[in-house]
């Protein structure tokens, strides 16, 4: 789930959240300066949303550390108050460094000094977390200010809505925040993305877009059809789609990133030229 940044064009695989690829050169082929500029300015921005995710929704959904991708399963109201009070607890440590306080379908959840799943360190303050549960679903609204997570600081709201049919589990997450990046730098962000994972097959699928802004300059991203089968939070992509698109003095700057199954993957580049690269990932 959580994902690391070693090289440029490492966010062809950034704003998933359900790979752990890094990308390396591999082939001939070099980004102009704005073009460069895109690919970073999405990095940062995906390594701060990877964070709320993976370091705080997913663990505030009621899910088990065994399992957090899967979301939270209740059968009843009882049982996902148990699970929102005492499951938190199993991903952040030292011991108590997080209170949950339930109040009706509320949850307060106050952070001091803990260490969250992924090698997430330092994170302080408070989300309050809404639940509605349905027959076969699980909604969620997040609420944070100021709230810091491994250097950046965030303000804002997110929707997680968890749906189950049979082996297969969606989560749909709708939402924007603000704030600064670990870098300081000024952002605000939009994100809507519909995640699926199937138990049986262990096969994770994401579709989305998202805008996002730090300092003076904006970008958008979709994700289509992109899919990892079977081979845990480091495996390769099966397949997918990403792309990246800037406005600058009147003109549109997009970049294609395409997955082509195992540790390959080609970057399309303004002029039509294609780049191939490698990911770190097993296969």
């Amino acid at each position: 789930m959580k994902l690391t940044h070693i090289a440029l064009l490492s966010s062809a695989v950034l704003g998933l959240a359900v790979v752990g690829c890094t990308a390396k050169v591999d082939g001939e082929g070099e980004l102009e300066t704005d073009e460069a500029q895109l690919v970073s300015d999405n990095d940062e921005a995906e390594a701060t949303e990877d964070d709320v995710q993976a370091g705080l929704e997913d663990p505030l959904s009621g899910a088990e550390p065994s399992d957090p991708e899967a979301g939270m399963e209740a059968a009843s109201e009882e049982e996902l108050a148990t699970k929102v009070k005492t499951n938190p607890g199993k991903f952040f440590k030292p011991a108590g460094c997080i209170t949950t306080t339930l109040a009706g379908n509320v949850a307060t959840h106050v952070f001091k000094d803990c260490t969250g799943p992924y090698g997430l360190a330092k994170l302080n303050g408070t989300v309050t977390s809404t639940y509605v549960l349905e027959t076969g679903k699980l909604s969620i609204t997040h609420e944070a200010k100021d709230f810091s997570i491994n250097g950046a600081t965030i303000s804002g709201k997110r929707v997680v809505v968890y749906t189950k049919n049979g082996t297969l589990i969606s989560k749909t997450r709708n939402g924007s925040w603000s704030g600064t990046t670990a870098k300081g730098n000024a952002i605000e962000h939009e994100a809507n993305f519909v995640v699926t994972y199937d138990r049986s097959s262990k096969c994770v699928t994401r579709d989305g877009s998202a805008t996002t802004s730090i300092g003076n300059r904006e970008f958008s991203r979709t994700i289509e059809d992109y899919k990892r089968c079977g081979v845990g939070s480091l495996g390769c992509p099966d397949s997918g789609k990403v792309v990246l698109t800037a406005s600058k003095n009147e003109n549109t700057l997009s970049l294609t990133i395409e997955f082509l199954g195992g540790r390959k993957y080609t970057v399309t580049r303004p002029n039509g030229k294609t780049v191939t690269r490698s990911l770190i990932c097993r296969a």
